[in-house]
């Protein structure tokens, strides 16, 4: 008779020993199949039939995990690759084959002599897998970094893509050879045959459809849910066609979200319907739950428990890791040095292609289920993942700074320009209602053949339904007579600016471009066009839109102010925000002059403002009066600096003659002694002109505006500009404030 704790050890051991008998019979049914069968196919029947392998949450994983690849199919735009650049191509081709060749390398040549046969194959399986470089990584990274659109980022992006395209090359050769290897040629040349029909299908038939769908969608409605749930379920079929023709389940919704048209109105509305679902919901539980397989103890078992020896598998697993990584951040650093990319940029971007995500995560939980993948060394390969996607955007996001670029020492101010040169300005639309103000303001400084104008206009748009930052030159398009994306509101953008140029033809030069990007990294787009351009003014239109009488206020977008605040920390030239309080497109004539207010105070901002209303004198139709705000004797204003004789050095030509150019200009001063006596004579000139033009001074508090700065509800607009814009300001007048650059040097002081 055993007693009751004998009994129970007594159960204990006969259940571990059946567990062990079903393990060595799911194995020895496993060894019957080749390593790749078993990657490639996971529905292979053998290890379905087997009670051991945990089926359910497998198929669980796997429905989550497609969805998001065929999110990712989605958002990507294959068009990249035919723009992708001779650098992103080696790149990518680089950091793919050298890490693996030199991994493979070490597996045959020193890990062999440890390891089994089976052993080996499966530790080739994982250089191959390690060596990868997965597209949804490398964009997450750099979207989480901020620097997508960055031109690190587009460089790390483009090639991440090129490696997508290796990775589903290298998937379907293997899916191929293993259907050969299991049924025999006849077999694989008919499963394929029905691939290849598949991949016309979706080409031919499918992606056709999806535009037919946006053709039946009116510009700017949202595409109709019928449709959105049929791409699912397209979905789902398509991944049940790839397994069915002995294919990857996974490789089908890829493919299929590879053929549906990203961004706006179809690819949005699909990522809409199922990006909360997916990011929020499924790809949280799929991480959680492969990682909570990994027992921590598991990382420490370096020895066999039988004999005590040394886990051979185990320390060639950690060699690998570390060679496959190693040869890929060399890889990926000597290109771009090769190209003279600057060291730290380089470090930089082997950094990020190194970097490991869900994808990783997915395909090593996936050889654990289905191969005899040791716990330790999928513990090992887990940790490494997450400690690479802990530390590695860590050190990137410290190595590499994308505003050091703006920063330099070249005056771009309208201050400095010499006489009778090209004034290059680069305007930003966000929305059709940003057109007539902005065209307004570029007729009102008047292009000349002796002072020529060039207008950079460039229209942002939020990167919705898609990965990868899109950049067009429409101008660049027609000369090519390539087939531009234009929607109706680029067409009427393009329609206004090119009339707009046509009526200073000689003296006017105007260039239109797109860019959609994140709203959060717009700033990059404007800052490098700015920079790439040599623009000495940047406008911004302001984050309110008032009712068309100015009274009231329709909109408030906090996403545009807070563009308008990073594009003031590191914008490379001066910067002017336009505020448009009343939609009104003003028609220049002797009968209509466009009036023009300059409100001075004094200070760099003040003297970059005179000079930009100065170059309105030259044109006929415009009434400028120059507003000075002098302090009263009560105030401390004996102390004279250089910057005061300056001042009024510049204001003499309007003070003493009252032409200026073509047009007449009336100089007035006003003598306030403080803050609200100056917001009184404000708001009484508000009513009289179409266009006021003050300096930000923002945070300068001077006697003329003393007890203002407290009150600010705008700081991006400084004391003045804030009390133009606030809703108690009466009248029409469109306000243009403007901020001379900041150096380098001014950052040091």
């Amino acid at each position: 008779m055993l007693e009751p704790a004998t009994a129970g050890e007594f159960k204990d051991t006969m259940v571990q020993h059946r567990s062990r008998q079903a393990s060595r019979k799911c194995f020895a049914n496993v060894a019957d199949a080749s390593v790749f069968d078993l990657f490639c196919n996971p529905f292979h029947p053998q290890l379905s039939a087997s009670s051991t392998i945990p089926q359910i949450h497998f198929y669980e994983r796997l429905f989550g995990y497609m969805l998001f690849l065929f999110q990712i199919g989605v958002k990507t735009d294959m068009s990249v690759v035919h723009r992708t650049k001779k650098s992103a191509i080696n790149i990518g081709s680089a950091i793919v084959t050298v890490p693996y060749l030199c991994g493979m390398a070490v597996v045959y040549h020193y890990s062999s002599k440890y390891l089994d046969k089976t052993q080996t194959a499966t530790l080739g399986l994982v250089t191959g897998l390690y060596s990868m470089t997965t597209f949804p990584s490398i964009s997450s990274v750099l979207s989480d970094l901020k620097i997508l659109n960055s031109e690190l980022g587009r460089l790390g992006l483009a090639s991440a893509l090129v490696t997508e395209i290796f990775n589903i090359f290298l998937s379907a050769t293997f899916s191929i050879t293993e259907v050969v290897y299991k049924t025999g040629t006849m077999a694989a040349f008919l499963c394929s045959g029905a691939f290849v029909l598949f991949v016309f299908l979706v080409i031919f038939v499918i992606r056709p459809a999806m535009f037919w769908i946006i053709k039946q969608t009116p510009e700017g409605s949202p595409v109709n849910d019928h449709y959105v749930y049929l791409v699912l379920s397209l979905a789902l079929l398509a991944s049940y066609a790839s397994y069915r023709f002995g294919f990857h389940a996974f490789f089908g919704p890829f493919f299929l979200g590879l053929a549906i048209p990203e961004g706006p109105p179809l690819g949005t509305a699909v990522i809409k319907k199922i990006d909360t679902f997916v990011n929020g919901v499924l790809v949280p539980l799929f991480v959680t739950t492969c990682v909570m397989r990994v027992d921590l103890k598991d990382i420490m078992n370096w020895r066999n428990k039988v004999d005590g020896k040394v886990d051979n598998f185990m320390v060639q697993t950690w060699i690998i890791i570390v060679v496959t990584s190693v040869g890929k951040f060399v890889a990926c650093l000597l290109l771009p040095l090769y190209d003279r990319m600057p060291l730290n940029d380089a470090v930089s971007l082997s950094l990020v292609m190194n970097c490991k995500g869900v994808v990783d995560i997915a395909v090593f939980t996936l050889l654990s289920d289905i191969t005899f993948l040791p716990g330790n060394a999928y513990a090992l390969l887990m940790i490494s993942i997450i400690l690479n996607a802990t530390f590695v955007p860590m050190l990137v996001r410290y190595l590499y700074d994308p505003r050091k670029k703006y920063a330099g020492y070249t005056k771009r101010n309208i201050a400095d320009l010499r006489t009778n040169s090209e004034l290059r300005v680069l305007t930003c639309i966000h929305r059709p209602y940003n057109i007539p103000p902005t065209i307004n303001l570029l007729e009102a400084a008047y292009p000349t053949k002796e002072e020529p104008l060039a207008a950079y206009v460039l229209h942002l748009k939020e990167l919705i339904g898609r990965t990868t930052p899109v950049f067009i030159w429409h101008q660049l398009q027609k000369k090519k007579n390539t087939e531009s994306k234009c929607s109706v509101a680029d067409e009427n953008l393009l329609d206004a600016f090119e009339n707009f140029e046509k009526e200073f033809k000689g003296a006017l030069v105007v260039n239109t471009f797109t860019a959609i990007s994140p709203p959060e990294m717009m700033y990059d787009d404007i800052c490098t066009m700015a920079l790439d351009k040599f623009a000495s003014l940047i406008v911004l239109p302001f984050h309110r839109k008032w009712s068309s009488d100015g009274n009231s206020v329709e909109l408030e977008d906090e996403n545009l102010r807070e563009l308008n605040y990073r594009v003031l920390e590191r914008a490379p030239c001066s910067v002017g925000i336009l505020i448009e309080r009343a939609q009104i497109t003003h028609v220049f004539s002797p009968e209509t002059p466009h009036t023009v207010c300059l409100l001075f105070i004094g200070g760099k901002d003040d003297i970059e403002a005179l000079f930009f209303a100065k170059r309105m004198t030259k044109n006929p139709h415009v009434r400028l009066t120059v507003v000075r705000f002098l302090a009263s004797k009560g105030s401390n204003t004996n102390v004279k600096d250089w910057q005061d004789i300056l001042e009024t050095e510049l204001l003499d030509d309007i003070k003493m003659n009252k032409k200026v150019g073509d047009a007449y200009v009336e100089y007035i001063e006003k003598t306030v002694k403080d803050g609200p006596e100056t917001a009184l004579v404000i708001r009484s000139l508000v009513t009289e002109f179409d266009l006021i033009i003050v300096g930000r001074l923002a945070g300068i508090e001077t006697p003329q505006t003393s007890g203002l700065l407290q009150w600010s509800e705008y700081p991006e607009l400084g004391v003045l500009g804030d009390l133009l814009a606030s809703t108690d300001a009466a009248g029409k007048a469109s306000v243009f404030v403007m901020r001379q650059q900041i150096t380098a040097m001014d950052i040091k002081k």
